[in-house]
């Protein structure tokens, strides 16, 4: 087997999910049990069978137009993010749709006011990290 990488970020505090994925077949496993979905109930859902289904997260078939707008459909991505292959390609999925609002405006800033609110980001969510390390309670005496 090839060496296939797949890097899930996850901050669970603003709700904002990257995922970096290399292959379709990687994506397709991936998703499905984000879902917590069978391969029988994809299958089902999609229309398809089931070994088809497993030869496309194998990587044995490439799926047709059709099956690929369903994948679209239920898992909510577009078939630019199932697609492409490249090692610096990515999708932001935002449960808010406030903060998916603002993140959506960040881009209309210029560069120095983005920077900034970077920064102040960063800041905070280092700030939230350190809040959550100093509120853990440490780890029982060991009797070795």
């Amino acid at each position: 087997m090839g060496v296939l990488y797949e890097i899930v970020i996850q901050i669970a505090a603003s709700g904002i999910i990257v995922e970096l994925v290399m292959k379709l077949q990687e994506k397709l496993n991936h998703l499905r049990k984000e879902k917590g979905m069978s391969q029988q109930e994809l299958a089902d859902k999609i229309g398809i069978n089931i070994s088809y289904l497993s030869r496309l997260e194998n990587g044995h078939h490439e799926p047709s137009i059709e099956v690929l707008k369903k994948f679209m459909d239920i898992f909510e991505v577009s078939a630019d993010f199932l697609l492409n292959e490249g090692h610096e390609d990515y999708e932001v999925r935002i449960q808010d749709k406030n903060l998916a609002e603002r993140v959506r405006l960040m881009d209309l800033l210029d560069e120095e006011h983005r920077t900034a609110l970077i920064t102040v980001i960063d800041s905070m969510l280092t700030n939230q990290k350190m809040r959550e390390l100093l509120t853990q309670k440490p780890a029982a005496p060991s009797n070795a």
